[in-house]
């Protein structure tokens, strides 16, 4: 018997460690942050232009979630259909190292696998001379990809290209091209991308659009003017040279260090004026939160279906009530700690209701250190 089995739940709905089973990352509530994510994903996969999008709200309203669902591959392929390719997401968090633009390189280039995306690109570029002509005007760019992708000799090894990229190795398979030198600059890493981007997304072939999640945007206070200058830099070169079909989410936290209005401190007007729209994620209400609770702990990913009419099973709603008037104005997160804790609780006590004397005789656990 499972810990949970005794409240008819697979597993802990309210888990604040992420599940490293991507089933496991569900949606519940929020419907209208729900609508508009996926308003402006379609909106990129049907239409080629690259937008720049804010999302922003205190620590725990659900950011960090919201890019880590809108990046499964279950999720996209039902936002594309059937007459769209499926979009590529990427999501990386911001870097706070020294050398931030490589930083952000690495990391991107951490999540492709270049045997996959050459398939991929094979099989649906059909003109390959077009494509690399359309991606860049940059002569080196341009044959880089196509030793990469299109080697009419041989089909060079994921680990020669990744060592290429990552510049831990000589990887001669790519440099005896000719014309070809090591990356060694921010405009290197910065026109590369842009240009695999562009490729990635050709003709919305092979990928629809690329979906680029930054979070922890907020740690952009953290660097020093130059770096700031180069983050800015990077974020205007990495839309120019992806015009088409390149959606970027910067996901930012509020705190009394960084909110919306001191953006400009840090965001230049040529960046700022890219953004074409702000989503903001909310403390949650009380009518927001019952609805979240209610349906979290009746996804089928948690509970199988069942047609008791007790839809906060196994919590009493008067203890949900309680919950939220005693906690008040908190973030999300804090809240998930809340019904977490107390859901762990009762599981040990073997208690099959969580009714108002059981909280109360928890309340301080649950809510003393609030």
């Amino acid at each position: 018997m499972g810990t949970f089995d005794i409240f008819s739940l697979k597993t802990n709905p309210f888990r604040l460690t992420p599940s490293t089973d991507v089933n496991e990352l569900v949606w519940a509530g929020f419907p209208e942050i729900k609508t508009k994510i996926e308003q402006r994903i379609r909106r990129s996969i049907q239409i080629p232009n690259t937008s720049l999008i804010l999302n922003w709200g205190e620590y725990g309203s659900g950011k960090t979630h919201a890019a880590k669902y809108f990046s499964k591959e279950n999720v996209l392929k039902e936002l594309a259909g059937n007459d769209y390719a499926i979009p590529y997401a990427i999501t990386i968090c911001f870097p706070k190292s020294k050398d931030p633009i490589k930083d952000i390189f690495f990391q991107v280039i951490d999540r492709i696998s270049f045997t996959d995306l050459r398939t991929k690109l094979k099989n649906s570029i059909v003109d390959w001379t077009d494509a690399i002509q359309y991606v860049s005007d940059n002569l080196f760019i341009r044959t880089l990809l196509d030793a990469i992708f299109n080697n009419p000799n041989q089909q060079i090894e994921e680990s020669y290209i990744k060592g290429y990229l990552y510049g831990t190795s000589d990887a001669k398979e790519l440099l005896k091209v000719g014309g070809l030198r090591k990356l060694s600059t921010d405009t290197d890493y910065t026109e590369f991308l842009g240009s695999l981007f562009s490729l990635m997304t050709y003709d919305k072939k092979a990928y629809s659009c690329i979906i680029f999640w930054i979070d922890e945007f907020e740690d952009i206070s953290l660097l020093n003017s130059t770096n700031i200058s180069n983050i800015n830099n990077f974020i205007r070169t990495i839309i120019d040279k992806t015009p088409n079909n390149l959606l970027i989410f910067l996901n930012l936290t509020q705190s009394s260090m960084m909110d919306v209005q001191d953006l400009g401190e840090y965001l230049q007007e040529a960046v700022r004026s890219r953004i074409k729209d702000r989503i903001e994620l909310k403390m949650p209400d009380a009518n927001e939160l019952k609805l979240y609770i209610k349906e979290l702990l009746n996804h089928p990913v948690f509970r199988d279906y069942n047609a008791s009419p007790d839809v906060f099973k196994p919590f009493s709603e008067d203890v949900i009530d309680a919950i939220i008037t005693d906690l008040g104005m908190v973030s999300l997160r804090r809240y998930n700690e809340a019904f977490s804790l107390l859901l762990e609780n009762a599981a040990f006590d073997k208690k099959e209701l969580i009714d108002i004397d059981y909280y109360n005789s928890m309340k301080d656990e649950i809510i003393g250190w609030k």
